[in-house]
């Protein structure tokens, strides 16, 4: 603890040159082990001074400070901690205003690091509210980081900005996020829904298609996701796809950007974010609407043949579960559900439900096999 105490004299931004860096090399490598994250998270000046060094005219310095702070708000606890003690220090250190500028600055050295500390401090739900009060002050700086998301070759420093996916992940957590993300003021969910099939970073793939997911939880957007002149769907459905050939007539429900695939047509190779996919669906299938929808334009069928190629090929059990899941709502006619709404509480003994499961299971790997 002393010897981290002595480091940060050396810290300070009039401090020569050499003595900061060594000094903060040292605190870099601190912050790579929980002993030493717990010893400069004790120390209020300590952060001070990490605050103080990202501004520091030289950019190996002021890198390593931002770096610095990725390892420090890796975790939930810590986030809050560095949060809380930057906001004591606005105007002087405000760290989301800081953040959001350097993504947005299309010259910026530090856009990277910058998002990953953002997105570390956005991943804590319990600070969404106050970030999105940051993000709102300037009406200018959510379309801003949409586009920087959005424009591959945005940084002009090669910046890949792909934690921006994560970021607005993260804001999707709570339902003010949510209407961010679907409002046409914005338009951030239509910028956004290409990544969900990016094969150049799956970060940017993965918090995007959590995007989709968190937008899908709510039932408020379910029209706004089905609705015939969005591709909302088309995006869901698109990484399940694969280049299997449809009959004429099961074509015709398809959306006609899933129509006739190449050959080449692979399917998302992650299986996490196959389930992720997957659970976007089952969420549509809440309401009776969404249900004709999605059995409209063909989603069984889709799920039919993406079923056959996990079983075979992936065979991913959670992954062919949920499809499952979904297929077993899909394949139920209306009298049989006998509900508007899935979401409606249905009290139901927990063994009965295990029962309910099981056989609904059985029956539809049977249909799909």
């Amino acid at each position: 603890m002393d010897t981290v105490k002595e480091l940060v004299q050396f810290m300070q931004p009039n401090q020569r040159l050499d003595l900061k860096a060594v000094a903060l090399t040292h605190v870099l490598g601190l912050t790579g082990s929980t002993e030493g994250k717990s010893a400069i998270l004790s120390l209020d000046e300590m952060l001070m001074a990490i605050f103080g060094l990202t501004y520091d005219e030289n950019q190996t310095v002021a890198k390593d400070a931002v770096l610095s702070l990725i390892n420090l708000t890796a975790e939930e606890e810590a986030a809050v901690k560095v949060f809380q003690l930057a906001k004591q220090l606005q105007p002087a250190f405000a760290i989301v205003e800081v953040a959001a500028k350097h993504i947005s600055d299309e010259q910026s050295d530090l856009a990277d690091p910058w998002s990953m500390v953002l997105s570390n401090l956005t991943r804590v739900e319990s600070l969404v509210h106050e970030i999105l009060d940051t993000l709102e002050r300037d009406d200018q700086t959510l379309p801003r980081l949409a586009k920087a998301f959005a424009q591959l070759d945005y940084n002009k420093k090669k910046a890949k900005l792909h934690y921006l996916a994560p970021i607005f992940c993260n804001l999707t957590q709570v339902p003010r996020g949510r209407e961010l993300c679907c409002h046409r003021k914005y338009q951030l969910l239509e910028k956004l829904l290409p990544f969900a099939s990016f094969e150049g970073s799956v970060v940017r793939r993965g918090g995007t298609i959590g995007i989709l997911k968190n937008v899908c939880f709510d039932t408020v957007y379910h029209d706004v996701i089905l609705n015939e002149q969005s591709n909302i769907l088309v995006a869901i459905l698109q990484p399940l796809c694969g280049p299997e050939e449809f009959s004429d007539e099961d074509n015709e429900l398809l959306p006609i950007e899933l129509q006739y695939l190449p050959e080449s047509k692979t399917r998302e190779e992650d299986p996490d974010l196959r389930k992720m996919l997957l659970e976007c669906l089952l969420q549509l299938c809440s309401t009776r609407r969404s249900r004709e929808i999605l059995r409209s334009r063909g989603v069984y069928e889709i799920l039919r043949e993406y079923h056959k190629w996990e079983a075979k090929v992936a065979k991913d059990s959670d992954c062919l579960l949920a499809c499952e899941n979904v297929v077993d709502i899909l394949i139920k006619k209306e009298e049989e559900i006998g509900l508007d709404n899935y979401k409606t509480e249905v009290e139901v003994p927990s063994e009965q439900a295990e029962k309910f499961v099981q056989e609904d299971a059985a029956y539809v790997k049977s249909l799909l096999d």
